[in-house]
C-alpha cells in the first residue's frame, strides 16, 4: 500500500519554472527563494503529478534507470523533502499573512498572481552575521517603475555601451582632479559633513539604477534597505532576489554593474565641479570624488557581496559565488554531507571554491576585529571629551 508521504508532489505554492540562461528551478513563493536545478532534476520533478509513487514514476519513464540512477533520484527527492519544498517535508515557517492556496488539476500550486515576485513579503531583517540587512521600503520598485518603462522606448543597448563609457570616464576623471588638485590645509569640518549629506543621495541614485535596470528586465525589486558591513558600515542595498528570473547574462550583468557606472558618471560631474570652483565647494567636489573611487574599490571587492563579483556571476552564469564556497567550506570542516549538486563537482572544484570560502570568512573575521575596535577608539574618544 502507498501511503500520502511515498507519493512525491510539490508543496503549495513551490512552482518548477525556467529562469536565466534556460535553467530551471524550483520558486518557493512563500519563502520568496529560488532552488537550481539539474536538468534531469527537472525532468524527474515535472513527473511529480500527486497520484503515483516515486518508483511508479521511476518505471514508467521512457528511458530505463539503473540502480545507481534510481539512488541518486531518492537522495534528490529526500533532500527536496528536507528543504520543504515537497509535501510531507519539515513544517515551512510561514508569515501571518500568508495567502490561501488553491488546488489547480488536483496539483497544488500558486494562483499566478501569488507567485509573482511583486507579491513577496520579504522579512525586515536578514543576511548573515559579516552582513546584517534591514529592509526599509517594500515599494520602491514603484518610484522607479516610470523610468523603467521609458527605457522600452529608448535605444538600450546603444545607452549602455554610452553609460559604460561615461562611467570609466568619470572614474578616470575623479583621479586625475584628486592627483591635481588635492593638497593645501586640511579642509573643515563642514566640508566632510557637505560631502557625506551629497554621497548619501548619490548612494540612493545608485541602488535606484540597480532598480531601474531589473524593472527593465521585468524582475522588479523587493525593496530597499541597509546593510551593515560587519555590523559597523552602513550599506544601502536593493532586494534584486528575482534577478534570476532574467535568462539574458548581459541583461544581468548590467543589473549588478549599473550603480557602479552611476557612480562612475556622478565621479566625473564632481570632478568637473572640482576643476571649475575654488574654495569650500572645491574640497567638497574633491571629498566626493574620493569617496566615489573607495565606493569603487568596495563594490569590486571579489571577498564580499560586491557588484563585481554578481556581474562575473552573471556573465560565467555562477550562482552565489561566496555562498556555495561557505556551505563547502563548513561541509568541510564539521565533515557534513554536501547538497546532491555540489557533490557532483570535481574535487579540485570543490576545493577552490573551499579556499575562496575560506579567504571570505577571513576577511569577515578582520573586518570585524578592525571596525570593532575603531568604534571602540571612538568611543574612548568621546568619554575622554566628556570627561575632560
Amino acid at each position: 500500500m502507498t501511503t500520502t508521504s511515498q507519493i512525491p508532489r510539490l508543496r503549495r505554492g513551490v512552482k518548477l519554472i525556467v529562469g536565466m540562461d534556460d535553467q530551471p528551478m524550483l520558486f518557493d513563493t512563500d519563502a520568496g527563494t529560488y532552488h537550481r536545478l539539474g536538468a534531469a532534476a527537472a525532468v524527474i520533478i515535472n513527473q511529480f503529478d500527486g497520484a503515483r509513487s516515486l518508483p511508479a514514476i521511476l518505471d514508467q519513464l521512457p528511458q530505463n534507470i539503473d540502480a545507481a540512477g534510481r539512488q541518486r533520484i531518492t537522495r534528490l527527492v529526500d533532500y527536496l523533502r528536507s528543504k520543504s519544498l515537497l509535501e510531507g517535508g519539515p513544517p515551512l515557517r510561514t508569515r501571518p499573512s500568508e495567502r490561501a492556496r488553491k488546488r489547480v488539476d488536483g496539483r497544488h500550486v500558486a494562483p499566478p498572481h501569488v507567485g509573482r515576485h511583486e507579491q513577496i513579503q520579504p522579512p525586515r531583517w536578514s543576511g548573515g552575521w559579516m552582513l546584517p540587512r534591514f529592509m526599509l521600503i517594500r515599494t520602491y520598485r514603484r518610484a522607479v517603475a516610470p523610468v523603467a518603462a521609458a527605457l522600452h522606448h529608448l535605444p538600450v543597448r546603444t545607452l549602455s555601451g554610452l553609460f559604460l563609457l561615461a562611467a570609466a570616464g568619470g572614474y578616470a576623471a575623479g583621479a586625475a582632479s584628486l592627483i591635481n588638485l588635492s593638497g593645501g590645509p586640511r579642509p573643515p569640518a563642514r566640508v566632510f559633513f557637505i560631502a557625506v549629506a551629497i554621497q548619501l543621495v548619490s548612494i540612493v541614485g545608485h541602488e535606484s539604477w540597480h532598480a531601474i535596470v531589473a524593472g527593465y528586465l521585468g524582475t522588479p525589486v523587493r525593496g530597499l534597505g541597509v546593510a551593515f558591513m560587519f555590523w559597523v558600515l552602513p550599506i544601502a542595498y536593493v532586494d534584486r532576489t528575482d534577478s534570476y528570473r532574467a535568462r539574458s547574462r548581459l541583461g544581468r550583468a548590467m543589473l549588478a554593474i549599473a550603480g557602479v557606472c552611476s557612480d562612475g558618471v556622478v565621479c566625473g560631474a564632481e570632478a568637473a565641479v572640482a576643476v571649475a570652483s575654488s574654495g569650500t565647494v572645491r574640497q567638497v567636489a574633491l571629498t566626493l570624488c574620493a569617496f566615489q573611487l573607495t565606493m569603487l574599490i568596495t563594490n569590486l571587492n571579489p571577498l564580499t557581496q560586491s557588484d563585481g563579483v554578481a556581474t562575473v556571476e552573471a556573465l560565467t552564469g555562477s550562482v552565489n559565488l561566496r555562498g556555495r564556497s561557505t556551505l563547502i567550506l563548513r561541509c568541510a570542516v564539521t565533515r557534513t554531507p554536501l547538497p546532491p549538486a555540489l557533490a557532483r563537482m570535481r574535487p579540485t572544484v570543490r576545493a577552490a571554491y573551499a579556499v575562496y570560502g575560506l579567504l571570505c570568512v577571513l576577511l569577515g573575521v578582520v573586518g570585524t576585529v578592525v571596525s570593532v575596535t575603531w568604534v571602540l577608539f571612538i568611543v574612548i574618544g568621546i568619554v575622554k571629551g566628556l570627561l575632560a
